[in-house]
């Protein structure tokens, strides 16, 4: 290792050692605080490249595994009053449980007491309640209001830990006491951090990336992406540009029919993109991407979140994200087809056209003029004749895909099909018929690497939920809104950005707006937001989050593992198109959306 990946490496530790150092806010466990800390130092040794990004998710899951942090709190406070009862209930006699009880009992309205301050007059009325549980239930809502639930929950698992202890030393010494504690805590622990490291392998997102890597492996091996190739360039390549034009034309004319965005991009338009550039010689083996590859790679991904946003049915997340702000408003809004695509067209087709030219300035193809293009592909399109047998049984495949991505056979027999189901028909299609061999599969390097990379960062983003840091990072940004004193249109713009920029900390856009987007989207209509204008805000900002990193959604590692663009590039021009998207999708949809009533 060199002295900066060295240097870089004891900064992503320092980084993690300042969340272990540092007090937990209210509101978070322990565990989950150090957890944070984990998956920033993790993000922070992918951006610095301290390892192979592989090898990186590698060592992360491993400290899940090993480490079982990702075990909540309450569950560890369960194991533990559970040992405590094993052991004060050791004959399991009546009056052994009726002592467990009033103890236990004691112990928590004896902490509530001390802990609640409650004013005077209201604990007064509170202990003429002769119902102790009734008493405990009234001071436990207090508390939780003066702290948090968290913190309550705390407080009543400890006393009941103090009690139980306290009982069980009548049995057992405390060294016993605490060996068989720990003992049940580190099986625990054992069990659900192997189970958490391993659970993003069991995504079918991940596979149906890693299934799309291979059979676009598949279009490329026949010369079927090279035909198509040499097609799009006979039409559209007299200019780069207008090559990139057409690749965004296709994503929008197929978004509204394919429901899942990796399908659109990663497994229909990237084989011909990759089979454009090579054929003017631009690949990263040569490394010659900058002469046109890499500018159609940025094009080909930064098109996919703009098309996502324009229809319902554009990406998986999108009906979810209806389903939310119905349950917002109380069934108030419910978005439709219409209402939606018609909202949402013209913002998007803005910002399609201007968002070619911006990753034009921002990472310029070294070939621009391309003036024989179009006589050279139809000269290359007769040497190639007529089309093989293989071609021809990749066409189909090819087609068969598309469709079911479309959900053609939901529209005319009722049958319903999960895209990764879809991808691995295609892929025992082609590898029944000898377009592709087993070996073809295994030297796939790029997919098994995605899938490596991809589990381990899901499962960290899946985990950030789970421990309630995303519930409590959401929160924290709505008090700060609430105190800067926003108006409706700053606070929506405010709380979609903190939303757009959370990304950075997932690598799943289901799993982002499952966490999230209530929180945010109930914490601007609280602070007076317009619920139809603020949801189409959200909207927008829930779709171009994609535009972000190479782990934003399962486009990502499908386009970045073609090894077109670096790291850094890809950073970089994901964040000004967030900016610019942004910019023109929400400045021209308040004019559009106000045109069309909308608020």
């Amino acid at each position: 290792m060199s002295k900066n990946k060295i240097l870089s490496f004891l900064f992503c530790l320092a980084v993690l050692g300042v969340f272990y150092l540092t007090p937990v806010p209210v509101g978070l466990e322990a565990n989950s605080w150090h957890f944070l800390g984990l998956f920033a130092a993790v993000i922070l040794a992918v951006i610095l490249q301290v390892m192979p990004l592989g090898a990186v998710c590698l060592i992360a899951i491993a400290i899940v595994a090993l480490s079982g942090i990702t075990t909540p709190q309450s569950q560890i406070r369960a194991a533990h009053i559970k040992s405590l009862q094993g052991i004060v209930m050791s004959d399991n006699s009546n009056s052994q449980k009726i002592a467990m009880d009033k103890a236990t009992q004691e112990a928590i309205l004896n902490a509530l007491l001390n802990a609640s301050k409650m004013p005077k007059e209201k604990l007064d009325e509170l202990l003429s309640i002769k119902d102790k549980n009734i008493q405990i239930d009234l001071l436990a809502k207090f508390y939780a209001k003066q702290t948090s639930q968290v913190q309550k929950d705390k407080l009543i698992d400890g006393s009941k830990i103090f009690a139980l202890n306290t009982l069980a030393l009548q049995n057992m010494s405390q060294k016993d006491i605490d060996e068989k504690v720990d003992r049940a805590i580190s099986n625990l622990k054992s069990k659900t951090g192997i189970k958490d490291a391993l659970s993003g392998f069991s995504n079918s997102l991940i596979w149906l990336i890693v299934v799309s890597i291979i059979i676009a492996r598949g279009v490329i091996k026949t010369g079927l992406g090279e035909r198509l190739a040499y097609y799009f360039i006979s039409i559209f390549g007299k200019r780069t540009l207008g090559i990139a034009y057409s690749i965004v034309a296709s994503e929008t004319i197929l978004a509204p029919v394919t429901p899942s965005n990796t399908a659109r991009a990663g497994a229909i338009i990237n084989p011909i993109v990759q089979a454009i550039s090579r054929s003017f010689k631009s690949s990263p083996e040569d490394n010659t991407q900058g002469k046109i590859g890499t500018y159609l790679s940025l094009v080909n991904y930064q098109a996919n979140p703009i098309s996502s946003a324009m229809f319902i049915t554009a990406t998986a997340p999108n009906p979810l994200v209806v389903d939310l702000v119905a349950q917002a408003t109380n069934m108030e809004i419910s978005l439709t087809w219409t209402q939606w695509a018609l909202g949402m067209f013209l913002p998007g087709i803005c910002a399609m056209f201007i968002m070619p030219l911006v990753v034009y300035f921002l990472s310029p193809p070294k070939i621009k003029q391309t003036p024989n293009a179009s006589k050279f592909a139809k000269e290359r399109l007769a040497e190639l004749g007529a089309m093989k047998r293989a071609e021809k049984i990749m066409l189909g495949v090819f087609l068969l895909l598309l469709a079911l991505w479309a959900g053609a056979l939901g529209l005319f027999f009722g049958i319903s099909l999960n895209a990764t189901t879809v991808a691995l028909l295609g892929l025992s299609l082609v590898l029944v018929s000898g377009v592709l061999s087993f070996d073809d599969v295994l030297r796939e390097k790029t997919a098994w690497n995605t899938l490596v990379w991809f589990s381990a960062l899901v499962m960290m983003a899946t985990m950030l939920g789970k421990l309630g840091v995303t519930q409590f990072l959401a929160e924290a940004l709505g008090g700060l809104a609430s105190s800067m004193g926003l108006g409706e249109i700053s606070v929506m713009i405010f709380l979609s950005l903190a939303f757009l920029y959370a990304h950075y900390f997932f690598a799943s856009t289901t799993a982002h707006i499952s966490a999230m987007f209530f929180v945010f989207y109930s914490a601007g209509l609280a602070l007076g937001a317009p619920p139809l204008l603020y949801a189409f805000i959200m909207i927008t900002a829930s779709n171009v989050m994609m535009a972000l990193t190479h782990y934003a959604t399962g486009t990502a590692p499908v386009i970045f593992g073609t090894n077109y663009v670096t790291l850094k590039r890809w950073w970089g021009v994901g964040f000004v198109i967030s900016v610019v998207d942004m910019l023109v999708m929400i400045s021209v949809g308040l004019v559009w959306w106000k045109f069309l009533g909308f608020y």
